[in-house]
């Protein structure tokens, strides 16, 4: 089959972005457009990991052609096309591009505040009542501008928690955004001193972490990288101690090192919520209590098509991990959807998210507030 122009200008695009370093976001951003079709194809087969992979974006870039070659083939035969055709074709467009304009515009703004009681074992009864946002994946960058993200700043300062957690990705494209990451998280009111615990994210390492480094300790966050903290019942932090909750934080998994039994080995056994930004990690590492993970990373896959679900989610265990509760083979996972975007600046169908979490004393498991 001879392939025609249009389509060789494409194929040496293609295995240009192919071959280009998962950190240039400008051509990764332009690969997940125009590979959309091989990329939602592959990755429901075989999971986003494979995808993602040097081999699995050539193959995904090939899925493509091989779709689009019959488009390109029916449009180089210079045949007028007939009314039902332009009438179909030009309300897909419209369709399609209404659909865009709501994902970019609206739906990607529309945060969800998510309730919850989490029923923790253990749990001294002085902590009973503490609040817990969890906010991830700001990916503050030139899509994701701070006026933007205000709005989630302002609905996590309205439930007035105790702490906040936030699991990485606070930047996108360049580690100079990381002044606006700081800026939004000053705005931020935990009841406790030094109430805001984060860990790092893929995004963070991928785009100048030395400036996280920086910039958020200034803004009253404090770093847990593959360290805990313990919130004693006089509702204090400390390094040590045998009653209270413990709160650590794991390295990211694709970019960092984590670290899960040397974080949590000689804590005393008292429950534990763990930060780590990628839920992968759940299936991966363990062997020491963890009464929650809460992650993000996922996004919930910022899109839902339905039968189909969510088509492209940057995990290696298919739909498992898009959002919600997840029963892992050691530990519950909660997976945030996010609060902003990555790749595409659509959500549809996966609304952000801001989640509370309002601790109390029972048998391990979620209850919506």
């Amino acid at each position: 089959m001879k392939l025609r122009a249009p389509i060789w200008g494409l194929t040496i695009l293609g295995l240009l972005i192919c071959l280009s370093h998962p950190a240039i976001v400008e051509i990764k951003a332009l690969g997940v457009i125009l590979n959309g079709p091989g990329m939602m194809l592959m990755g429901s087969l075989f999971g986003y990991s494979f995808a993602r992979t040097v081999l699995g974006r050539v193959i995904c870039w090939l899925v493509t052609l091989l779709l689009l070659e019959p488009v390109f083939r029916w449009a180089s035969l210079g045949r007028k096309p007939g009314r039902r055709a332009v009438l179909a074709g030009g309300a897909a467009a419209v369709g399609g591009l209404a659909l865009g304009a709501y994902g970019a515009t609206v739906e990607r703004r529309r945060y969800v505040l998510e309730k919850f009681d989490l029923l923790l074992p253990d749990l001294p009864p002085e902590l009973e009542g503490i609040r817990v946002v969890l906010m991830s994946d700001w990916h503050c960058g030139p899509v994701c501008r701070p006026d933007d993200l205000r709005p989630a700043i302002r609905m996590a300062n309205a439930c007035s928690p105790d702490l906040i957690l936030v699991p990485g990705d606070f930047i996108s494209r360049s580690g100079e955004y990381f002044h606006e990451a700081a800026e939004l998280a000053s705005q931020l009111r935990p009841r406790l001193p030094q109430g805001t615990l984060i860990s790092w994210g893929n995004h963070d390492y991928w785009h100048g972490l030395e400036n996280g480094l920086k910039e958020m300790p200034r803004a009253g966050c404090q770093i847990l990288r593959n360290s805990s903290l313990l919130l004693t019942p006089k509702r204090e932090f400390a390094e040590s101690g045998d009653k209270g909750l413990w709160l650590c934080g794991l390295d990211d998994l694709w970019a960092g090192k984590p670290d899960f039994a040397g974080t949590l080995s000689g804590l005393s056994d008292c429950p534990r919520l763990v930060m780590s930004h990628n839920p992968d990690l759940a299936e991966e590492q363990f062997g020491s209590r963890v009464d929650l993970m809460v992650s993000g990373h996922t996004h919930g896959g910022q899109i839902w098509v339905p039968t189909l679900g969510t088509p492209v989610l940057p995990s290696r265990y298919g739909q498992k991990y898009a959002s919600g509760w997840v029963e892992a083979p050691h530990y519950p996972v909660y997976v945030s959807r996010g609060v902003g975007t990555s790749s595409l600046p659509i959500r549809l169908g996966v609304p952000p998210e801001v989640t509370l979490f309002v601790l109390r004393r029972g048998p391990r498991g979620l209850l919506r507030a």
